[in-house]
Formats: structure tokens, C-alpha cells, sequence
């Protein structure tokens, strides 16, 4: 019904837009019309008059003249005649009624025609028709003026109809939705609306009932052929599903085997980093060489990091379907140094040095689950130590660019702040650089690492809107970066 309205309603509005264009072209050409006559026949006075005029100023002077003219003026009813003096010394009886402004432009010998709207009163249609009177300075002129109200009321009585016109067809517009819509469109659409919310719903066997031969009898008839072969399809689908789920069933469970048994030998190396910081602070605290504050902040790390391995250990074996993170502006300034702080025992146990070449402006956040970040970092970073058995140089950096995402290079670049984790390693071969974010996969001996940690740290950045690349070149190193959206830039 709301179409048939749509419709109806916009025919109705191009004809009462062509009503009211012919309207007004009506009333235009009938002015045109009005005025073209009224200037003929004030033409034909002139002609008329203009040679008794010159007779009555040679014979009688200015007296006989304007005698002459205020002669005329009581013989003519549609047209009043009046003599007009166009200087600024003219009286009230010999003013022009059209204003100085209009008459400037008049030229002797030529009529010109003003039309003048007085308040209050009907317009006036003035000709004025200057005259040269031989041995007056003065200039004078005839001004014939005639009333627009004939026009006026032409004008209003063409308006009143196109009105009239246009009450009528939205009158029969309306009728026409009512009756003639509601019975050819309306219903129709209306069971065809029906059928699209049962099929939407899964009923894909009630039928649509249309009479007719139009083309919304032939959609109905197309809906329920479409339906039947739905029926049948879904029939047939969910039997291989059911089957092809028995055998998922079957090949998770023997999955699930070797899974548990990687997880198992890939544990060591996902805690590896808060194991040798909780083993590096209590070191420290039995070594009895702490102050009280140091041991008290050195408690606290051991338990943060305990916190941590609990996270860890519940985030690998959620990996196929990790939660949301829980973002918070964040500073990554602080968490690189966190991450490099965290570090710093197993660094300095491999003979390593890690350094943070570049930090962000204090300004910059992002939205992001510092925790998650943090793990991130610490994954690179123990990469970059297991790149070389030892010695290797780490730097960490961060700026602010403008960058794609590898999948829609395509697209503009937008705001991201980028972080680089590089070393100066063994490096990546080409055959193993496009898949270092695999689940699974890795290169290291059985129970050295799951080939977990990359394919993690990348699903978080990509949780986080972001993306991760690798360069790598034999012998030279590996620089890894992770891009995330600026968030909020002060």
C-alpha cells in the first residue's frame, strides 16, 4: 500500500506541476496579451490626437493646449488623458503618476510604458508619449493611464481554477489509491511482502496466492517455484551436514590429540618470559641483597607475573576462539618499557641488548588492552633472542605514520602508530617468511615451541584493528612491525 501511495503521489505531483506551469504560463500570455492592447490603443490615441494638440499650442498657447487635453480627458472612459510636465516644477494636476526614476530614459516621439501598483488601489497602466512644444523650454508629455483591474481579476480568476484543478486530482488521486490501488497493487504487494517474512522465517512451504496475469502474479508464481527448490535444497544440505558433521567430530577428536600434545611441549616457551622474571626476581629476593622497597616491588612482579601465566595459559587454550580485548586509552610509551623491564634478567642472560631507539609523543594513545600489547612486544622480543644463539642487538621503536593494511593496499592509507621490533639475527629464510603467522607452524626442534606465539601476537593486533609485517633477510635480521589506529592524538 505504501508503494501504490508512492506512486500515486508522485503522478499527482508532476500533473499539479504541470497544472501550475500551464497555470502560469496562462496568466503571462494573458498579461502580455492585456498589455499588448492596452499600448495599441494608446497608440491610436496619440496618432489621434497629437496633431489637434500641436494646433490647440500654436493657436492658444499653453492655456488653449491644456484646455484641449482636460477636453479629451472627459470624453474617454477607459482611458484617462492627462497633460504632464516632466521637470521637477509640475503641481499635483500635472505630476506624472509613474515615478521620475521609470521616465528618464524618454525619448520624444516614442511611447513607453510603465506599469505603476498604488497602494491600496488597483494598478495602473501608463503610456507616456513626450511632445516637443516649439518655444517652450519645458518638457511635457501625454500620459495615458488605464486600470489593471480587468487584468488583476483575470489573474485571480486563472489561479482560482488551477486551484480548483488541483483540489479536483488530488480528490481522485486519493479515491484512486483507495479503491483502484488497494485492489491492483496493494494487496498483491501485500501477500508478496508476506511471502519474503515467511521465507525470511524458514516457512518455505506456504504457498502465495495472486490472481492475475500481471507481473506481480508472475513474481508470486517465481517466489514459489523459488521455495520449493529452497525446501528441497535445505533438505538435502542438512542431511550432508549431519553427516559431514559426524566426521569433523571424528577428526577433532584425534585433532584434539596432537593439539594437547603440542600445547603441552609449546608451554615452556609461551612462559618461558614470566617464568625467568618470576625466577630472576626471587633470585634477587633471596639473595638478601634488596632493600625493603626493592622487595616489596620485586613481590609485586612475581605476582603480576604469575598473573600473567594464568592469562597466558587460558589465552592458548582459548586460541581458536579468543574474547574480545579490553581496550582502554593507552599509553605504549609504557609499555614498551614495561616489556623491556620484564625482559631485562633474560636478556642479559643470553649476552643480549635490547635498546628503545624511538618513543611516541606523551600525547599519543591508542585504544587498546595494554596487557595484550604488552604480550605482543614480549613475543617479538623473545623471537629476536632466539634469532641467534647469542650477542644479538634488539631495538624497539615507535612512530606515528600513514599506512595500508597489506589486505586493501588498495585503500587510502589512514593514521596509525607503528612499533618495530628488529634484530640483527640469522634472519628468516624466503621459504618460511609467508608462513611465520601460521598456527602451528614453526621450525624449531619438537618441544622447543608450538608455533604459537606469532600467529597470537597477530591475532590480538588484528583484534585490535591493526595488522602485522615481517622483513626478513638472511644472515642480516628480521624486523617485525605492528600497526595500530591512532585513537586519540591531543
Amino acid at each position: 500500500m505504501k508503494l501504490t501511495l508512492k506512486i500515486i503521489l508522485l503522478m499527482l505531483l508532476v500533473a499539479c506541476g504541470l497544472v501550475g506551469i500551464s497555470g502560469y504560463l496562462s496568466v503571462q500570455r494573458e498579461i502580455a496579451f492585456f498589455e499588448e492592447e492596452m499600448t495599441a490603443r494608446h497608440s491610436r490615441l496619440v496618432t489621434a490626437v497629437q496633431p489637434m494638440l500641436l494646433d490647440a499650442w500654436r493657436s492658444a498657447g499653453r492655456g488653449g493646449m491644456l484646455r484641449f487635453v482636460a477636453s479629451i480627458e472627459g470624453d474617454e472612459q477607459q482611458v484617462r488623458i492627462r497633460w504632464v510636465w516632466l521637470d521637477e516644477t509640475a503641481d499635483e494636476t500635472t505630476r506624472p503618476v509613474a515615478p521620475s526614476s521609470a521616465l528618464a530614459e524618454l525619448k520624444s516621439g516614442q511611447l513607453t510604458s510603465v506599469r505603476v501598483r498604488e497602494l491600496n488601489e488597483a494598478g495602473l497602466y501608463c503610456t507616456y508619449f513626450p511632445v516637443e512644444l516649439i518655444g517652450d523650454s519645458r518638457r511635457g508629455a501625454l500620459e495615458m493611464a488605464e486600470s489593471l483591474a480587468r487584468r488583476d481579476q483575470y489573474t485571480r480568476s486563472t489561479v482560482q481554477r488551477t486551484i480548483l484543478l488541483m483540489g479536483a486530482m488530488i480528490i481522485a488521486a486519493m479515491l484512486l489509491v483507495g479503491i483502484a490501488g488497494l485492489r491492483l497493487i496493494g494487496r498483491p504487494l501485500q501477500a508478496l511482502m508476506l511471502k519474503t517474512q515467511q521465507i525470511a522465517a524458514g516457512d518455505l512451504r506456504s504457498p502465495v496466492l495472486v490472481s492475475g496475469s500481471d507481473e506481480l502474479a508472475t513474481l508470486a508464481t517465481a517466489l514459489n517455484t523459488m521455495s520449493a527448490k529452497l525446501d528441497e535444497s535445505q533438505l538435502a544440505v542438512q542431511r550432508e551436514s549431519a553427516q559431514r558433521i559426524e566426521a569433523i567430530e571424528q577428526l577433532r577428536h584425534g585433532d584434539r590429540l596432537k593439539t594437547v600434545g603440542r600445547l603441552a611441549s609449546g608451554v615452556a616457551h609461551e612462559l618461558g618470559t614470566p617464568l625467568n622474571v618470576v625466577s630472576g626476581r626471587a633470585g634477587l629476593i633471596a639473595g638478601g641483597k634488596l632493600g625493603d622497597e626493592d622487595v616489596v616491588q620485586s613481590a609485586k612482579t612475581i605476582q603480576s607475573e604469575a598473573t600473567r601465566m594464568t592469562g597466558i595459559v587460558q589465552q592458548l587454550l582459548n586460541f581458536a576462539r579468543r574474547s574480545s580485548p579490553n581496550r582502554t586509552l593507552c599509553n605504549l610509551n609504557s609499555v614498551m618499557d614495561r616489556t623491556a623491564n620484564l625482559m631485562d634478567s633474560i636478556i642479559k642472560n643470553k649476552g643480549a641488548h635490547l635498546e628503545i631507539t624511538k618513543h611516541l609523543p606523551e600525547a599519543m594513545t591508542v585504544n587498546a588492552d595494554a596487557a595484550q600489547i604488552q604480550q605482543v612486544l614480549s613475543n617479538l622480543v623473545m623471537n629476536a633472542l632466539l634469532s641467534k644463539e647469542t650477542g644479538v642487538n634488539i631495538q624497539i621503536a615507535a612512530e606515528v605514520c600513514d599506512a595500508s593494511s597489506p589486505e586493501a593496499a588498495a585503500s587510502s592509507p589512514s593514521r596509525v602508530v607503528r612499533v618495530t621490533v628488529a634484530d640483527d639475527g640469522d634472519g628468516i629464510t624466503e621459504a618460511v617468511l609467508p608462513h611465520v603467522f601460521e598456527p602451528f607452524f614453526t621450525t624449531r626442534d619438537v618441544g622447543q615451541g608450538t608455533g604459537l606465539g606469532l600467529s597470537i601476537a597477530h591475532g590480538i593486533v588484528a583484534e585490535h584493528g591493526g595488522w602485522m609485517t615481517v622483513k626478513s633477510v638472511g644472515g642480516q635480521g628480521t624486523t617485525f612491525a605492528v600497526y595500530l589506529p591512532v585513537e586519540v592524538e591531543l
